[in-house]
């Protein structure tokens, strides 16, 4: 077990179904928002062999869905999304539910602007007011956090916006209301293998660890800011079980 603790353990519980701590736009990458991070990113992919391309798996945390951009590059053919936080993930069905319904980015952005969209339950009414307040630049931080305007956070999305609508379509969905480091979430994945999958800066509020039994294609991704990326390919390690100690950086052994 890792020992140590998180950067910011003290402050853990802090998006545990609080709605006042969804991320509207999100702060991952480079810290002046230039999404020159994401170059390193679509490098890996496109350098692997490309039999790994075939059934990828993503799992991605809601934060602010900087994962987003990651579903034209992977192209998975399974998507699951996570979040400890339930208003974050009413933040990304509502934003799914606009841009599946969207013929364009256009469209989207002024939809969002507008709140022209349906939002039945309270948790959605108030996701979808603070997006118009965020169109506005009048979002509250006791309401929600705001960094970045959408154009920048989500910008491969947006530039393959029909590849991404296509996918979010297509693609089967999970959605687990959970953290990584929950029982249920590690007996989940500890089996599966083509796992590539997007934490965010999750190790700066906790450590932890996760085992994988195959990691022939398993890639784990991690932004903690301002901008620092790992990028931690398994697949050297294959032939056996491996421990992930998730933490700043990523470490992996095998398991003898």
């Amino acid at each position: 077990m890792v020992t140590s603790e998180a950067p910011r353990a003290f402050n853990r519980e802090m998006y545990h179904d609080h709605p006042e701590n969804v991320f509207y736009g999100t702060d991952d990458g480079a810290q002046d928002g230039s999404f020159s991070e994401f170059a390193e990113i679509k490098s890996h992919y496109e350098n692997v062999a490309p039999e790994r391309h075939e059934d990828i798996h993503m799992i991605s945390v809601v934060g602010g869905l900087y994962g987003l951009n990651l579903i034209p590059l992977w192209k998975p053919k399974r998507i699951t999304i996570f979040d400890i936080n339930p208003t974050a993930v009413t933040y990304f069905k509502l934003i799914r539910d606009v841009f599946t319904t969207s013929s364009d980015v256009a469209q989207f952005l002024q939809r969002l602007t507008d709140g022209d969209y349906e939002a039945i339950t309270d948790r959605e009414q108030f996701v979808r007011e603070n997006i118009c307040l965020k169109q506005r630049g009048a979002l509250p931080r006791e309401r929600g956090s705001t960094k970045r305007p959408y154009e920048q956070s989500w910008q491969y999305a947006f530039e393959n916006f029909a590849l991404t609508k296509q996918l979010v379509i297509e693609v089967p969905f999970e959605i687990r209301t959970e953290p990584m480091e929950s029982d249920n979430f590690r007996s989940w994945i500890r089996e599966q293998n083509n796992l590539w999958i997007y934490s965010s800066n999750i190790t700066e509020f906790h450590y932890f660890d996760l085992d994988f039994a195959d990691t022939s294609n398993v890639v784990l991704l991690q932004i903690i800011f301002p901008g620092q990326v790992q990028l931690l390919d398994l697949a050297s390690l294959a032939g056996g079980p491996v421990k992930v100690n998730y933490e700043i950086p990523l470490k992996a052994a095998r398991i003898s």
